[in-house]
C-alpha cells in the first residue's frame, strides 16, 4: 500500500504544477471601479501544498472521464471502473486529510477523472478530490446516510446481518432453550407460543426479542482441528410474552418447525451499516475458507463464505482479502536428470472477497470477484 501512497502523492504534485503554470500564463484582471458588495459565499475549495513526487494515479486505461453515480451502484463496482484493484478507492482519498468518509457516495454524484486526478461533485460543488483541498463554508446540504450507495450488494447479505449464524460451543450450551410448546404439541411455528427456560432469562423484560436457532455443524480450524464454533440454523423469532420460570415466548416468524431444545439468541438492537470503508488488513492474514453458506460445494460472485480468521486476528468489517486456490503436488513423468519427479504447483489467484461480519475466531465474507469456482479449503491472504 505504501507504493500506492507514493503514486498518489506524485499525482498531487503534478496537478499542483499544472495549476501554478496556468495561473502564471494569465494576467491579473484590472481592479473593479468600485468595491463589490460583501458576501458570505466562499469558493467550494482552496488548494493546499502538494508533495514533491511525480507519478500518476494508478487508474485503468479504460477508466471513464466522467461517471454519474446511479441507484444500484456499489462502492466496489464504481471503484472497479477506475482501478484494477477496487480496494484502492479509500487509499487515494484517505491521503487527503481534509476528506472525511470517502466511502460515502450518493446517486447523482459526478465522478470526474481529469489530469490524473479524481474529483466527486455533488449539486455542482466539489466534495471530494485527490488534489489537496479544503471545503469552506457555506457547506453543502447534507444528504441522509441512508441514501448513500452501499459498499457491497447489501441485498446479498442482509439476511446474514440480521440473523445469528455462528456461536461458540460455550455460547450454545449456555443459551436459553425451548422447553415445549404451550399447546402441548411437539412442533411449534408462528403464531404459536412456547415455554422457554435458561439462566440468562432472569430479569428479562416483556417484549424482549429473541431468535430461535438450531446447531448445525461444527467449524474447525483446518490447521490444528480446534473447534472454532458452530454454524447455527435460523428457525424463527419471537418476543417474551410472560416472564417467570418458565417464561413464554410468542413466535412472530418461523422458517421451520421449532422443537424442544432449540436455543434462543437475543436479537441485537443495533444494525450493521450498509456503508463501510474498504480496507486492507492491519496484520498479515493467512487463513482458509472453512464453509460456504447454503450447503453448496462451490460458489462464485456474491456468495457468502466462512473464514477461519476473526477479530482475534485483527480482521475488521470492510477488509479485502485475496482468494487463492492452493497448489497441489503432482508427479512429473518427464523430469530430467537431477530434477525431482514430485512437483508442487504454485497457488493460483482466483478472486477477492470482502469481510462483512466478524466474530472472535471466524468471519463472514462476500465473494466480490472470482475467475474460478471458490470452494472450502481455498486460502485467503492480504491482497
Amino acid at each position: 500500500m505504501q507504493g500506492y501512497r507514493s503514486i498518489l502523492s506524485g499525482s498531487i504534485a503534478m496537478a499542483a504544477t499544472v495549476m501554478l503554470a496556468a495561473c502564471a500564463s494569465h494576467k491579473a484582471p484590472p481592479p473593479p471601479a468600485s468595491p463589490p458588495p460583501a458576501t458570505t459565499s466562499a469558493p467550494a475549495t482552496t488548494p493546499a501544498p502538494a508533495p514533491k513526487t511525480t507519478a500518476p494515479l494508478p487508474v485503468k486505461k479504460t477508466a471513464p472521464v466522467r461517471y454519474v453515480v446511479k441507484k444500484g451502484d456499489t462502492l466496489w463496482s464504481i471503484s472497479a471502473r477506475f482501478f484494477s484493484n477496487p480496494w484502492l478507492w479509500p487509499e487515494v482519498w484517505y491521503e487527503n486529510h481534509y476528506i472525511s468518509d470517502p466511502h460515502l457516495i450518493y446517486p447523482g454524484d459526478v465522478i470526474t477523472l481529469k489530469g490524473g486526478a479524481l474529483t466527486v461533485s455533488r449539486n455542482g460543488t466539489v466534495v471530494k478530490s485527490t488534489l489537496p483541498f479544503r471545503q469552506l463554508k457555506p457547506r453543502i446540504t447534507r444528504t441522509p446516510l441512508s441514501k448513500a450507495i452501499p459498499t457491497i450488494p447489501y441485498d446479498e447479505i442482509s439476511d446474514l446481518l440480521s440473523k445469528p449464524r455462528v456461536m461458540t460451543a460455550k455460547q450454545y450450551d449456555q443459551a436459553p432453550y425451548v422447553l415445549r410448546s404451550v399447546n402441548g404439541q411437539m412442533l411449534a411455528a408462528a403464531p404459536d407460543s412456547v415455554y422457554v427456560r435458561g439462566t440468562k432469562l432472569k430479569g428479562v423484560d416483556i417484549g424482549a426479542s429473541y431468535a430461535v436457532v438450531r446447531k448445525e455443524k461444527p467449524l474447525h480450524d483446518p490447521k490444528d482441528d480446534a473447534l472454532l464454533g458452530y454454524e447455527v440454523l435460523y428457525m424463527g423469532r419471537g418476543k417474551i410474552a410472560a416472564v417467570g420460570d418458565p417464561a413464554t415466548l410468542k413466535l412472530t416468524a418461523s422458517t421451520q418447525e421449532i422443537v424442544p431444545g432449540n436455543r434462543l439468541v437475543e436479537i441485537d438492537s443495533g444494525t450493521t451499516p450498509a456503508q463501510f470503508p474498504l480496507l486492507t488488513p492491519k496484520s498479515k492474514i493467512n487463513g482458509q475458507i472453512i464453509d460456504v453458506i447454503g450447503g453448496l460445494g462451490e460458489v462464485g460472485q456474491y456468495q457468502v463464505v466462512v473464514l477461519d480468521r476473526g477479530s482475534r486476528d485483527h480482521l475488521e468489517m470492510g477488509d479485502v482479502l485475496s482468494i487463492d486456490r492452493t497448489g497441489t503436488r503432482i508427479q512429473d513423468p518427464y523430469a530430467q536428470a537431477n530434477m525431482s519427479h514430485r512437483v508442487m504447483l504454485p497457488n493460483q489467484h482466483i478472486g477477492e472477497l470482502v469481510v462483512f461480519r466478524v466474530f472472535d475466531r471466524v468471519s463472514f465474507a462476500l465473494v466480490m470477484h472470482a475467475t474460478h469456482p471458490v470452494s472450502i479449503g481455498n486460502t485467503v491472504t492480504n491482497p
